[in-house]
């Protein structure tokens, strides 16, 4: 099976892209609002499992980890590592997420997983 690792990086259908405010404000009598677009976990599984197949691509192990964020809290997130399986051998890139303020552990590994996803390509023209 040839990879063609550039096919990880093709426009989503719109039927996979949400939306949500990532800004808001008033300004006099204008009302404004800054929306990201965004791709789900699955949306990213779906795309690996096209471009690379089942077998050739899965999830480090999850690693917690606690920083201190710029007012010296400290927060959780988590780092993980997507790995696909490249001419016979595993290739890893890195990235993590904080957890989130609902369903922390679900939303940090989610958050994770698609920033580590980014790192591929997938996804990442949604950030322009």
């Amino acid at each position: 099976m040839t990879i063609e690792l550039a096919r990880l990086a093709d426009p989503f259908p719109s039927s996979d892209i949400e939306w949500r405010i990532g800004q808001a404000g008033k300004s006099g009598e204008k009302i404004w609002a800054k929306v990201l677009a965004y791709i789900t976990n699955r949306a990213i599984m779906d795309r690996l499992d096209q471009v690379v197949g089942h077998g050739n691509w899965c999830n480090t192990k999850p690693e917690k980890v606690t920083v201190m964020n710029d007012k010296g809290q400290p927060v959780d997130g988590f780092i993980v590592g997507l790995s696909l399986k490249i001419d016979g051998e595993w290739v890893t890139k890195w990235d993590g997420a904080d957890c989130t303020d609902i369903e922390p552990l679900k939303g940090g590994l989610s958050g994770a997983m698609k920033r580590a996803g980014v790192q591929w390509g997938i996804g990442r023209y949604l950030y322009d």
